[in-house]
């Protein structure tokens, strides 16, 4: 069974689908959406051979030899395109999955791209509208003692200047538990990030955390 970070992963995973999962690991997601008949065939592709040789196993254990394949892989830099609709890349940091879409040598276009950084969504959420992708759905999950977001973008080639609320909230929404409670924690990294820096806060900001600060007073939402 998926924890709750990659079943958040698998729900953005369209019918059909003939899906790469980088950084696979034990191939747990991969199984998980040939097996719920949500993908036709899968990829899972990682550039350590040791967790490869994990997802093997996992892949054997499950007799879907046939239809999940796979590739030793930096990023996507080994990934046949044909015919791949969707794309999973979870469980890095923010930079390191910047760093594999920068790499990609085959168009994005017409795929769907399901993010789940570990760390600096902000930063990530910045490149992908600054570098023509749309992030048309995220959704927030609580995995332990953890809040995660999983994005759900697409290549549209339309450049877009994101403002600090954007980059910072994403699309949360307070009137939800984890949506509160991700906001909670990015405001206090933004705080802490600018007093560190020791720099002055602008406009926008300041008037982000004051604006957040005044929906926090009115307490968390109901379960």
């Amino acid at each position: 069974m998926l924890n709750q970070r990659l079943l958040a992963c698998a729900n953005f995973v369209r019918q059909n689908a003939h899906v790469c999962d980088v950084g696979t690991d034990h191939a747990q997601l991969p199984v998980y959406l040939i097996e719920k008949g949500i993908a036709e065939t899968a990829i899972a592709s990682d550039i350590v051979p040791k967790p490869l040789q994990s997802a093997e196993r996992t892949i054997s254990a499950h007799g879907l030899g046939g239809i999940i394949h796979t590739i030793l892989s930096d990023g996507l830099k080994q990934v046949p395109p044909e015919g791949l609709t969707d794309i999973v890349i979870a469980g890095m940091g923010g930079e390191t999955i910047i760093h594999i879409l920068e790499n990609c040598p085959f168009p994005l276009e017409d795929m769907q791209l399901i993010f789940q950084p570990m760390t600096k969504a902000e930063t990530l959420r910045e490149w992908l509208y600054l570098n023509g992708f749309d992030i048309a759905q995220e959704t927030f999950v609580r995995d332990g003692k953890f809040i995660y977001v999983i994005m759900c973008a697409r290549k549209t080639g339309v450049v877009h200047a994101p403002s600090v609320k954007e980059c910072w909230f994403g699309k949360a929404d307070f009137s939800t538990e984890e949506g509160y409670a991700y906001i909670v924690r990015q405001s206090e990294r933004l705080r802490k990030q600018l007093l560190h820096k020791n720099c002055s806060i602008d406009w926008e900001i300041s008037g982000l955390l004051a604006e957040t600060a005044e929906l926090l007073k009115e307490g968390q939402p109901k379960q």
